[in-house]
């Protein structure tokens, strides 16, 4: 096969309509001229064309966009602009005309979104609050302290020779003993706590009985003196009536003595009673443990006291008894102990029918708190043991002054009833105050509100019979469980948009006013659709960008393939 061929065949597969190439010569190219150059045919053009669309024309349009100003968005053809805000929005949901950031939403996209619920709209409406604010207090309970007896001895050294004893079941035999009283057995005013000997209280005791004896002495010479008033001298009779009265101020001081440590009243005439039986028998001490061992008569056989004499000698005998009906909280003594320090507390006894209540408040609801009157300053106390739906009343009597650094919170006081003693002191409580709802503000359900962290944003429905919504930023006073509470006044106009918010694009803020409808359903979808639709030209490009697409548009188009001239010569 020879040139000529091969070129005919090249020329087959290139196809008809191509420009034929002319046939290679055989002979050297000569020296008037060179050879002429080969063509590239349409498909390839084509090809060539495509791939420097792909790499130099995003660079260029980018590359004017930053000359110009012009965003890139603009410089896309109408077909794709079309094409996205079908893909991005909800068909048929549009903003309204004239009305801002309101938009009408259809009755199928209300049906998806669960706006429409059967035959009603999901919406509520904004009202005044109804109820009380609660405020929710955490704290704890503690013993009254003005009805917390601390029983102490007034007089030391004293041995501990006897405490009280209680009927109860005994989980060790199984039968109903007695056992001494403890810590959380109840007393009643008067009841027996424990029996005491003091040396003290025996010497008092004895200067008491002294004193007794020696007054019904002198008051027996006084007579006789009164009786031969007129023929004893004057000195003998003034001196006797020293002599009474001695003995009437040393009975007086023993007996505030015996008072001042709470001596019972029938230990202190039992005194008296002996003091009359000495006196009317003057072998009558010689019967007591003294008068018996001056007789040296033996005190005691084997080691026990002997039954047909008198017990232990009863001067320095002491009890300690119950000041009010209560309950044992501590007890720190035992039998045949040794009391040797006057302040320690041998018994505590607390009056558990009145408990305080000791919460802490925020320093920043300290202010509201305050504001209540008298008659308001109520709590209902919950706790373990106590009904828990309902509460207990009660009432608060102190707001503390100081703050706690760490808490930042204060201390406020109350009391509360504690029928059936179910509630313990330190037990863990919530103090629950109703605080009156603020004025200017309506109340609506959580589910109304959109919050991003930046806007808190609620649609109104103005007209029932529409489905037109319309997107406000409102102003949130209050948060709760379950509703909100949000401002009705209207808000000054350096309140509603500061320079910053302003920036970011956010809107001012505007009251919400009692009667009207918010959605409750489908917000959030809603508040994305609003904003893409407003973030949307409104305008047409200008005459430049337009010339722009287009001079853009045809250098993208590929040229169309020119027929090559023939050779000269």
């Amino acid at each position: 096969m020879d040139a000529n061929q091969e070129y005919e065949e090249l020329f087959n597969d290139r196809g008809e309509g191509q420009p034929i190439p002319s046939a290679p010569s055989s002979a050297p190219p000569s020296a008037a001229g060179a050879a002429p150059r080969r063509r590239m045919g349409f498909g390839q053009r084509a090809v060539v064309a495509l791939l420097l669309t792909v790499v130099l024309v995003p660079p260029a349009a980018g590359f004017y966009s930053y000359l110009s100003g012009v965003p890139l968005h603009l410089l896309a053809s109408g077909k794709e602009d079309k094409e996205t805000s079908a893909s991005s929005a909800p068909p048929s949901v549009a903003l309204v005309s004239g009305q801002a950031h309101t938009m009408e939403v259809p009755e199928e996209v209300c049906a998806a979104l669960g706006i429409r619920k059967g035959e009603q709209d999901s919406v509520a409406v904004a009202q005044a609050p109804m109820m009380m604010r609660p405020l929710v207090l955490p704290g704890s309970t503690a013993l009254d302290p003005t009805r917390l007896a601390r029983i102490r001895t007034r007089f030391a050294p004293a041995r501990v020779v006897e405490l009280a004893q209680v009927w109860d079941f005994s989980r060790k035999t199984g039968q109903t003993e007695f056992r001494e009283l403890r810590q959380g057995d109840s007393v009643a005013k008067g009841d027996l706590l424990g029996i005491f000997y003091s040396v003290d209280v025996g010497s008092k005791k004895n200067d008491l009985l002294d004193a007794l004896v020696q007054l019904e002495l002198d008051q027996k010479i006084m007579d006789r003196v009164e009786e031969n008033r007129y023929s004893i001298p004057e000195v003998y009779y003034l001196t006797q009536v020293r002599a009474v009265q001695g003995d009437r101020n040393a009975i007086n001081r023993a007996l505030n003595n015996l008072k001042l440590w709470d001596i019972p009243q029938d230990e202190i005439d039992a005194l008296h009673a002996e003091a009359k039986k000495i006196s009317a028998d003057k072998n009558a001490w010689f019967k007591t443990p003294e008068g018996r061992w001056v007789n040296r008569e033996k005190q005691a056989t084997g080691g026990k006291v002997d039954p047909g004499k008198e017990d232990e000698n009863p001067w320095g005998r002491v009890t300690l008894r119950a000041p009010f009906d209560g309950v044992i909280v501590e007890r720190n003594v035992h039998v045949d102990e040794m009391v040797v320090d006057n302040t320690v507390n041998l018994f505590q006894i607390a009056d558990v029918n009145r408990l305080l209540v000791i919460a802490n408040c925020p320093e920043d609801e300290l202010p509201t708190l305050e504001a209540l009157h008298g008659s308001e300053r109520r709590w209902t106390v919950r706790t373990v043991g106590a009904a828990s739906a309902t509460g207990l009343p009660g009432t608060i009597d102190e707001i503390g002054y100081l703050i706690d650094p760490n808490q930042h919170t204060a201390v406020i006081k109350g009391y509360v009833e504690n029928p059936g003693k179910r509630i313990r002191g330190g037990q863990y409580i919530t103090a629950t105050v109703n605080i009156p709802p603020p004025d200017g503000v309506v109340e609506i359900p959580t589910d109304a509100l959109v919050d991003d962290g930046l806007q808190s944003l609620v649609f109104i429905q103005p007209d029932a019979a529409t489905h037109r919504f319309t997107m406000r930023r409102v102003q949130v006073t209050h948060r709760f469980e379950r509703t909100v509470f949000v401002r009705t006044t209207p808000i000054p106009k350096e309140e509603q948009l500061t320079a910053r918010e302003a920036e970011e694009g956010l809107l001012p803020k505007e009251a919400l006013r009692p009667g009207e409808r918010v959605l409750l359903s489908g917000a959030l979808e809603l508040k994305a659709v609003v904003l893409d639709l407003e973030s949307r030209p409104r305008t047409k490009p200008t005459d430049l960008v337009t010339k722009q697409k287009a001079r853009s548009v045809l250098d993208l188009e590929s040229q169309p393939a020119k027929k090559s001239k023939a050779d000269k010569g």
